[in-house]
């Protein structure tokens, strides 16, 4: 009968197998990544920028450029035409996948164009920075997006490459693009390579370690074909839930899988040791693996889900997925080791000696001397490594404060790629592309004139040019010959006729309906002449931001570096104390209805910096609690699960303490290793004391339980301990630094955490702090 609930066990799994192969192979398909689609459009600083965005227009830019693309090109004209008309921009209804197409060009020519225009000379002195470069002569083209062209991002940058060689000469590889499509585009691209890269080197660097490790074929390929099956519905899980794979979704594949592998090895272990035992058919040793290791694998199962489930508190939606898909993927994992393996090997004992190991009796016999010799150095020296541990772990903890995170775009990329190396080139020919937005707010009670606002906008943003970090900067009065700032030109015209005051409004209101960066700056005195500015046109209920309907607003667009070292957060305190004082009168008392808002990408990615950090702190705190219960009922004390706990916090506060005293800022893949590493490492340090505690039952001293814990778990703690980080090494390679960080970050942390399991943990056993131990079996005896 026993044996009919195995093959049934079996048919069942292979006939989930066409419904996980189809649902992983779905789920291997990337999102829209950008580090603003990281946060979902609850987070508040989010819903701010949305709300400009609705206002002003979309921010998701494509800006091109060439060697040679100048302000006298013709080839920037032939390229607007191009994308106006070619079909390959177009859907099948014949809506045109952009808002629109600007190019340096032609606001140049529009700004000197008229009666009221600018002369050249001043023109390219107001578009230096935004859409001309320092030379006066280097420009760019800039595309702005529509929502479908979002969705099709990769295609439609493929066919602008190729209008730039086609139509524009441009030798394939010399043209430079960047903006929140590339940046969104290049982490799609990034994360699909990682996968397609290092996904098989990491699956054979497991599976020639678990050969190593299990000695025999037969059962390291066990544990990696039920490995693989784990990954494979996990994957399916993704997609069968509605998701699909995101950039930072890519390493969880590999970590289920040598998830898998970890407790697949120990129980086989426990197999090895129940084989050895006397039980020497394969069955009864099965059953035997199972009634000694359901309990650590169980528990351990629990601990790391915990850890990945305290993901789950994250704002980043990236973050939150990771964490739920894999926490499940653990659970889900834990049952099928304790099904599937012993099933497996109670079905081919009957065939073949699937368990035995002809060498194991001199290998176990080799291990034991090696146990013992530590164990003795552990027994003369546990005191000093033990107070070494604790002050050492003490002057790290002192760098934790000092951590800092960063999602700024030369973070997620080496210095060497395409995308970083594109950046450099267009910040050095045109100017800085971090635009921050100050919108000035006039609400329907303020008293300033139509020019009277002309005016506080030059003022401010001629202050904001003074501030050393800003590059450049663009506004409605970039538009507005100079002699229309002047307060007695005003009081003469408004004396005298309002003709010119007219003519100034219209010219405004046509050349200044913008959007969210210089892409659409000026675009709809091109495209779209309309009859009111978005600067400046009543719009109920799109105000911004939650002040009257009738606000009128004026955008100042300034520009930051994305590659030097600029302190976002501070910039924009020094921005806001320098806006701050122009909005007094001179009295010093605020203006009467005007106010200042920021907004624009530089305030929310500062925002999502300071949410990651919280996010770490939330998850870690979470799952420390979480764990630090478990163990305190599983310990049945609460000092034996906080000594418990010391081997486990071990690992992060060595790790992230160098990382807070080296100044190395976190991005988004190291934030999650933190909980996830914690939730692992207890899982040696579970299999560790379930021994220890047999030890202690068995009536044997603390020294001889240590011995017997390393005797019966130490290899198979090594052995998981080398899978699990050399299973995620291979994406240490990869181009996406978040994935290459979370790879060496793991491996790192697992080494650690190893060297905490068979090191300090042994030698607070030992110290007057394993006495807690022995002091509660003592109790528990009478």
């Amino acid at each position: 009968m026993t044996r009919r609930r195995l093959r049934l066990l079996f048919v069942y799994l292979l006939a989930a197998l066409p419904l996980i192969g189809w649902g992983a192979s779905r789920a291997i398909q990337t999102n829209a990544n950008s580090p603003i689609d990281w946060v979902t459009h609850d987070f508040a600083p989010r819903a701010e920028y949305d709300r400009f965005r609705e206002v002003f227009g979309a921010g998701d830019v494509v800006i091109a450029s060439w060697p040679g693309c100048t302000v006298d090109s013709l080839e920037l004209d032939t390229l607007v035409e191009v994308l106006e008309r070619s079909p390959a921009f177009f859907d099948n209804s014949g809506a045109w996948y952009f808002e629109s197409v600007v190019t340096g060009r032609q606001v140049l020519a529009d700004l000197t164009s008229g009666p009221f225009g600018l002369s050249r000379a001043e023109a390219i002195e107001r578009l230096r920075g935004p859409l001309i470069g320092p030379d006066g002569e280097a420009t760019c083209a800039i595309v702005t997006f529509t929502a479908d062209g979002l969705a099709q991002r990769e295609v439609l940058v493929k066919y602008l490459r190729g209008a730039l060689s086609k139509y524009c000469g441009v030798p394939a590889g010399e043209w430079h693009l960047a903006g929140p499509i590339i940046d969104g585009l290049s982490v799609d691209l990034a994360g699909r390579s990682a996968l397609d890269q290092f996904a098989l080197p990491s699956a054979l660097t497991v599976l020639f370690v678990c050969v190593l490790c299990l000695w025999r074929v037969v059962p390291a390929l066990v544990v990696f074909g039920l490995s693989v099956f784990c990954q494979g519905a996990t994957l399916a899980l993704v997609h069968y839930c509605g998701d699909t794979m995101s950039a930072l979704l890519i390493v969880m594949p590999p970590l289920i899988q040598v998830l898998a592998v970890a407790a697949g090895i120990h129980l086989t272990n426990y197999c090895f040791d129940a084989e050895h035992a006397g039980f020497a058919r394969g069955a009864d040793a099965a059953v035997e693996a199972v009634r000694l290791g359901w309990l650590p694998t169980i528990l351990s199962a629990a601990t790391t889900a915990i850890g990945l489930a305290s993901l789950l508190v994250s704002q980043m939606q990236p973050i939150r997925q990771f964490g739920g898909y894999a926490a499940a993927g653990v659970l889900m994992t834990s049952g099928l080791v304790l099904t599937f393996i012993p099933a497996s090997y109670a079905l081919l004992a009957s065939r073949s000696q699937v368990l035995s190991q002809k060498n194991s009796a001199a290998a176990r016999s080799h291990d034991r001397t090696g146990w013992d010799r530590l164990a003795g150095v552990l027994q003369r020296t546990h005191l000093a490594v033990a107070i070494l541990t604790l002050c050492g772990m003490g002057l790290l903890a002192a760098g934790l404060p000092k951590l800092q995170t960063s999602v700024r775009i030369e973070t997620l990329f080496s210095p060497q790629s395409r995308i970083l190396s594109d950046y450099r080139w267009l910040e050095t020919h045109i100017g800085p592309l971090v635009p921050i937005e100050v919108v000035l707010c006039f609400d329907p009670d303020c008293r300033l004139s139509f020019l009277e606002r002309v005016q506080l906008t030059a003022r401010v943003e001629r202050e904001l040019r003074t501030i050393p970090d800003l590059g450049a900067t663009m506004s409605a009065v970039t538009a507005v010959p100079d002699q229309f700032e002047l307060p007695q030109f005003a009081a003469q015209q408004m004396a005298g006729s309002s003709s010119v005051i007219d003519i100034l409004r219209t010219r405004i209101d046509q050349r200044l309906s913008s959007g969210a960066s210089p892409a659409v700056l000026l675009e709809q005195a091109l495209r779209q002449r309309r009859s009111g500015s978005r600067f400046m046109a009543s719009r109920p209920a799109q105000h911004w931001p939650d002040g009257p309907a009738e606000d009128d607003l004026w955008r100042i667009t300034a520009y930051a570096s994305a590659l030097d070292n600029v302190d976002y957060g501070a910039l924009l305190d020094y921005v806001e104390q320098h806006v701050t004082p122009l909005l007094n009168d001179n009295q010093g008392e605020t203006l009467a209805g005007v106010s200042a808002e920021y907004a624009g990408i530089m305030p929310l990615v500062q925002s999502i910096q300071q949410q990651l950090f919280a996010d770490l702190f939330r998850s870690f705190l979470g799952a420390l609690i979480l764990i630090t219960v478990v163990m305190t009922l599983v310990q049945a004390g609460v000092l034996p699960g906080l000594v418990s706990m010391v081997s486990n916090v071990f690992p992060i506060v060595l790790l992230f303490g160098l990382l807070g005293w080296s100044g190395v800022a976190m991005d988004i893949g190291t934030v999650m290793t933190a909980s996830v590493a914690l939730g692992i490492a207890v899982d040696d340090t579970l299999h560790f004391l379930s021994f220890f505690r047999r030890g202690l039952d068995a009536d044997r001293s603390r020294v001889d339980a240590v011995r017997f814990a390393y005797q019966h778990c130490g290899r198979a703690m090594i052995q998981t301990s080398l899978i699990c980080g050399l299973g995620l090494l291979p994406f240490a390679a990869s181009s996406f630094a978040p994935t290459a960080r979370f790879a060496w970050m793991m491996a790192a942390l697992l080494g650690s955490a190893l060297m905490g399991d068979l090191i300090v943990l042994p030698s607070l056993l030992l110290s007057p702090l394993g006495c807690c131990f022995v002091r509660h079996e003592t109790i528990n005896e009478k």
